[in-house]
């Protein structure tokens, strides 16, 4: 059976919660996250995957849902 993951809330100082499915976010996955919280586009909640890690601005699996905004480094980086 595969192994459950609960979500968490991870608690900061920031515009929207962060909302984490990762065992253990690294440092800067976790920067790159409180970024995307407090940025003026994102809306609802930012959430972080089991696979999480560190990536270009925006943490690989990383989730975020904006408004009225395209942000290229949350749809992937080469």
């Amino acid at each position: 059976m595969p192994e459950r993951r609960i979500m968490k809330f991870v608690n900061a100082e920031h515009k929207l919660p962060i909302k984490s499915w990762c065992g253990v976010v690294e440092a800067g996955a976790m920067a790159q996250a409180v970024n995307l919280a407090n940025h003026p586009c994102v809306v609802r909640h930012v959430a972080l995957m089991p696979d999480c890690h560190q990536g270009y601005g925006m943490p690989i699996g990383g989730v975020i849902a904006c408004e009225n905004a395209v942000i290229p480094n949350a749809v992937g980086v080469k």
